[in-house]
């Protein structure tokens, strides 16, 4: 659908469960990678290398948009607007957390995302919340304690990064749910078009007026920020923004719990970063206690 008809509703689309779930997990495998890469670009702080990133993105998906016939209007960016606003914070905070802690602090504390979910869905989408989701969401908290403990010996790890890492927590639910809400009406690579621009817009005056040096430097930095914009900013979101119309939202979520595990290992493995034995077992509890709230908020086994 082109962007000049985003004024109509968008025709019920045949859900296709198990696809939705693979782009899902694609896209996991994806986001996985991005810290890693993040944290391999040079001395450039996260405000900048988020601001490249959205740029690369935006200027990307703009092409794209425009070849296959779409065209950006004032309905579009205002159904674009929540997300893209929630994405460029989520990306500037998670880019400085990962400059600041550990992999995978930055990655598990991201990782609470389905449990606010789920505290919002019962508001937005009238889904309904338990006690037991509080418990098993108090369970999670004290995973990511176990973790950021086990954390506090090594030498990349600081409270800085981990309060940043928080901050990018929210502003990725925002964003998760915000997308929800803009799908209704836009077809995925209209809301990840807009989303992107409005993001790299939003993100830009708050770059110029920070004083930080802008160019990365070295052509390896500048391919790593590009392979970021393209490959885990275009096509993971793109991912994510088509499944939303195959896959149920906590079941997305569910899924998407894989991330910090793909992250942790990655790091290790590209990056040296030790892993402790108290951030493994942390990690486990986080994961089983999510895994369960979000199982037991659906009362059964999520539509894949």
């Amino acid at each position: 659908m082109a962007a000049h008809d985003v004024g109509q509703a968008r025709p019920v689309v045949e859900r296709r469960p198990v696809a939705g779930s693979l782009a899902v997990l694609s896209a996991v495998g994806v986001w996985g990678g991005v810290a890693v890469v993040a944290k391999a670009v040079g001395d450039i702080d996260g405000l900048v290398l988020g601001f490249h990133r959205l740029w690369i993105g935006a200027l990307v998906t703009s092409a794209v948009f425009y070849a296959r016939g779409g065209r950006y209007n004032r309905r579009l960016l205002r159904l674009c607007l929540p997300g893209g606003l929630a994405f460029g914070l989520d990306i500037v905070l998670f880019f400085s957390a990962l400059k600041h802690t550990t992999v995978a602090n930055a990655t598990v504390i991201g990782a609470l995302q389905p449990a606010l979910v789920l505290l919002l869905v019962g508001r937005l989408f009238g889904e309904r919340v338990t006690g037991r989701a509080v418990m098993w969401t108090m369970v999670a908290i004290g995973g990511v304690a176990v973790v950021v403990f086990g954390s506090s010996a090594t030498p990349v790890w600081s409270p800085s990064g981990d309060l940043l890492a928080t901050g990018a927590l929210f502003a990725w639910t925002w964003y998760f749910v915000a997308s929800k809400q803009a799908r209704r009406d836009l077809s995925a690579f209209e809301f990840l078009a807009g989303m992107t621009l409005v993001a790299a817009v939003a993100v830009t005056p708050v770059t110029l007026l920070s004083g930080q040096r802008i160019d990365p430097g070295s052509a390896g930095d500048w391919a790593r920020i590009a392979a970021l914009a393209v490959g885990s900013g275009g096509l993971g979101h793109l991912l994510i923004s088509w499944a939303h119309d195959h896959v149920e939202l906590a079941a997305m979520s569910l899924l998407t719990l894989a991330v910090p595990v793909v992250a942790t290992v990655s790091a290790a493995l590209f990056l040296d970063e030790r892993i402790v034995a108290l951030q493994v077992i942390g990690m486990a509890i986080v994961v089983c206690a999510l895994g369960a709230v979000v199982l037991r908020e659906t009362g059964r086994a999520p539509v894949l």
